[in-house]
């Protein structure tokens, strides 16, 4: 079976998959990509596939998706298996670029700490709102990526102004997944892409938000692990 590659989101890093890696790893290895030093799509993307095997199996998440579009689009020939997680066709929704340049503002002006505060609850569904171990899980993996990393990751989410071309043509096996709850990329966007990737499978998972991964940890490896042995 053809290697794994998972692309995390924005200030996220090898944590957000840890559910999904200890599942997916039964099958064949596993690799978390590092998309923390470049400073757009396109060079995240260049930089996955410069250290990639020749034929594998590629998930994104959030910005991941995104940079895994990016790497559809450049070489998609390359990739066995596709998984969009927290995904639009293409760029941030109204709400969400709006959120993201008041993020931006805030960390350069210092208040990293407080940024995080203020927009765990948007990221995650209600019920979520109150548990300690999410809330810890978000506010680590972004001290872990840093602020400098993370500003860079914002530009580069905000600088993609139109949809990818050729969804089309993407024609491996397609998951996608998305939260119910999820305001940042919302249902209707995941079934909008969903439609523009012929045969894609749609997953719209309740009691979940943005981070499905980890919201949702073990739907989402079960739901990962079809993907790749159906």
């Amino acid at each position: 079976m053809a290697p794994f590659i998972l692309i995390p989101g924005l200030l996220c890093d090898q944590t957000l998959w840890s559910g999904q890696i200890a599942v997916l790893e039964k099958y064949s290895a596993v690799t978390i990509a590092d998309i923390t030093r470049q400073s757009t799509i396109h060079e995240m993307a260049a930089h996955v596939l410069e250290d990639a095997p020749a034929q594998f199996s590629l998930a994104g998440f959030s910005l991941g998706s995104q940079v895994a579009l990016e790497m559809m689009n450049v070489a998609g020939h390359r990739v066995k298996r596709l998984a969009l997680l927290s995904a639009t066709h293409g760029g941030l929704l109204p709400a969400a670029e709006a959120a993201i340049r008041h993020a931006v503002e805030m960390i350069e002006q210092g208040r990293f700490d407080q940024y995080l505060e203020e927009a765990y609850p948007s990221y995650f569904a209600a019920r979520s709102a109150g548990d300690t171990r999410l809330k810890q899980i978000f506010v680590s993996m972004a001290h872990a990526v840093g602020q400098q990393a993370g500003v860079r990751q914002m530009r580069a989410l905000l600088a993609i102004r139109n949809p990818f071309v050729n969804l089309d043509r993407i024609d491996c096996p397609t998951l996608i997944i998305g939260g119910r709850d999820d305001r940042r990329t919302t249902p209707e966007a995941h079934r909008r892409l969903a439609g523009e990737i012929p045969g894609s499978k749609l997953e719209i998972l309740d009691d979940s938000a943005h981070f499905t991964p980890i919201e949702q940890s073990g739907k989402v490896a079960d739901l990962l692990r079809d993907w790749i042995t159906r």
